[in-house]
């Protein structure tokens, strides 16, 4: 079943690539890509070798691990063990830069059915929902898991290591680490699933896109009306109307969702 699940994802470039699969003399046999030089994330982030990841590889990087996973539950499978184990790192002969793989779906699930149920994977990055009810909703959950991959890579470390501490959803941050990428890992550890970003949420976020964020308080707007006397007064709805559409007209968008 593994095998031929990886022949429906074979399309996505994030994916490990699947050869060829055999039986022979009772065993089964799967031949897989393996990328040169590669290892797995979590390897990498413990070794003392690894070169130190900027900041924007650590945004491509989980970039790429975010679309692949979007790109596995459109085509109907859910992954359900995403974790650093799970990706492999290497450096592409052709361009020189970081890429990943997507490895071992063997707690796969389809996911044409909303709900997904518990089958095994890593306790530290199961989702509140997988520990209460077994139940869970494949994309927030799969969102939950990104949150922990996130963390793993900023902070070289599990942000949990208990299922209590799960249940809290609050793991502590090193200083250094930029205050957009906590909220951005935050957002993904909501307890309530409902209130944790989409795919294209985790992607648009300003710390993924390097947007500065414009945020307006009602003095801003009254003194702006005051300073563009031919801003016609409509109403509140009318000034709202006006301050929103310049704020998104100076916004330079670096990704439509």
């Amino acid at each position: 079943m593994v095998a031929v699940l990886l022949e429906r994802l074979q399309h996505i470039p994030g994916v490990i690539e699947l050869y060829e699969y055999m039986t022979v003399e009772g065993s089964f046999f799967m031949v897989m890509e393996l990328p040169p030089g590669a290892v797995s994330l979590s390897s990498y982030m413990r070794s003392d070798n690894g070169e130190p990841l900027s900041m924007d590889e650590v945004k491509r990087l989980f970039g790429k691990n975010v679309e692949t996973v979007q790109s596995c539950l459109v085509a109907g499978v859910s992954h359900k063990d995403i974790k650093p184990e799970n990706v492999l790192l290497f450096r592409d002969e052709s361009t020189g830069e970081l890429d990943i793989r997507l490895i071992d779906f063997s707690c796969w699930e389809m996911a044409e059915r909303h709900w997904g149920t518990f089958t095994g994977g890593t306790p530290h990055c199961w989702p509140p929902q997988f520990i209460r009810s077994r139940r869970f909703l494949h994309t927030p959950a799969a969102v939950w898991s990104l949150g922990a991959l996130l963390y793993h890579i900023v902070c070289r470390q599990d942000p949990f290591d208990s299922v209590a501490s799960v249940r809290r959803a609050s793991p502590p941050f090193p200083s250094n680490i930029p205050r957009p990428c906590r909220d951005l890992i935050m957002r993904c550890f909501e307890k309530d699933p409902w209130n944790r970003p989409s795919f294209c949420g985790i992607l648009s976020h300003p710390w993924m896109t390097g947007l500065r964020v414009s945020c307006f308080r009602l003095e801003t707007a009254r003194a702006f009306k005051k300073r563009n006397p031919k801003a016609k007064k409509e109403g509140q709805q009318g000034l709202c109307r006006h301050v929103v559409s310049r704020v998104l007209s100076s916004v330079k968008w670096c990704r439509l969702c």
